[in-house]
């Protein structure tokens, strides 16, 4: 499926198409059919990807060149300076030292003076985790999931009232969709344990990935961090054919 992730030691169920077409141009520029052909996607599917990529400053055209009928095709680079990879196993503990610091600073500024959406720093972040953690052998769901509940945390809570339960889950929801980070639904049956629904979170669909996880923590920080109590998602299956992460809320002292 995904050859290229295979290739350096990761799953490709828990790959994402942005970073294995970071992988690609990591190590030599490339067409969209040549990124597809290695990933094992569609040319469609690259061409969407990339686009986003450029928006968010981590690749750039560097040729353009005219084929059969007036058909353009576009060669693709790393944006100078886009990554701070960790070259060599030597360098990973310090290089995650600088990643945590760095998060720390971009909580900070995104308080003070952000300089793009929260959803497109959040994304930026994470091709930085994935690829240093990649480098390091070290892509497991829990680190990303601690990321996220310090966005949660950190970032998110403060937007929220959360006078009760239903409330709170309602306006996680809407914040998380109004800001591009996810899109959740809460669902509140009566006699049933409260459930969110994650369809999609930056743009990704691979459900259960290490993207989900990431989503995952910033729900969980975001009603700790509201609620002051315990909690914690409990992630459940679905039948086959079911879109979407389901979450059901573990609570205790929660206001219904």
């Amino acid at each position: 499926m995904n050859q290229l992730l295979a290739e350096e030691g990761a799953s490709p169920q828990k790959g994402w198409v942005r970073d294995g077409i970071l992988s690609f141009l990591s190590k030599r520029p490339g067409t969209a059919t040549e990124i597809a052909r290695a990933l094992g996607v569609s040319k469609a599917t690259v061409s969407y990807h990339t686009k986003a990529l450029i928006r968010r400053g981590m690749i750039e055209i560097a040729d353009i060149k005219t084929i059969r009928g007036g058909v353009y095709s576009k060669t693709y680079v790393l944006k100078q300076g886009a990554l701070a990879l960790a070259r060599r196993k030597d360098d990973q503990e310090g290089s995650l030292t600088k990643l945590d610091e760095w998060f720390e600073r971009l909580l900070m500024s995104m308080h003070l003076e952000p300089r793009r959406k929260p959803a497109d720093e959040m994304e930026i972040f994470l091709y930085h985790l994935f690829r240093l953690l990649a480098e390091s052998d070290s892509l497991y769901e829990g680190i990303f999931e601690d990321f996220g509940r310090r966005v949660g945390d950190g970032l998110v809570a403060s937007s929220l009232r959360f006078a009760t339960l239903r409330s709170g889950l309602k306006e996680l929801a809407e914040y998380l969709g109004a800001e591009g980070f996810a899109q959740v639904t809460a669902s509140l049956r009566k006699g049933e344990e409260p459930r969110l629904v994650c369809m999609e979170c930056f743009e990704n669909k691979d459900y259960g990935s290490l993207v989900c996880s990431f989503t995952k923590g910033i729900m969980t920080g975001a009603i700790k961090a509201r609620d002051g109590g315990t909690l914690r998602l409990e992630r459940v299956r679905q039948g086959i054919g079911t879109p979407g992460c389901f979450f059901v809320v573990k609570r205790r002292g929660f206001k219904s």
